[in-house]
């Protein structure tokens, strides 16, 4: 659905992608991370862990979007 120029459908695709996404990059910087670690890579693994967090910010902030989009595609307009 089209609402104020914008396809809803296709703009939740996205943010849905997106977030899958930063899912499989996040569990991708868990598994190098444990690897790092066990070869006692500690500055590695302290750049991978902080990235995880980043990542999982920007995670959060795509489901806040993904709420957005929702909440804007019901809005009737008359």
């Amino acid at each position: 659905m089209c609402q104020s120029g914008i396809n809803t459908a296709d703009f939740k695709l996205a943010i849905y992608q997106l977030i899958e996404h930063s899912k499989l990059l996040k569990s991708s910087m868990e598994q190098w991370a444990m690897l790092a670690d066990s070869v006692h890579e500690h500055g590695l693994v302290e750049n991978l862990r902080e990235a995880e967090s980043k990542v999982a910010e920007a995670t959060a902030l795509l489901g806040k979007a993904m709420d957005a989009v929702h909440k804007h595609s019901h809005v009737q307009i008359s």
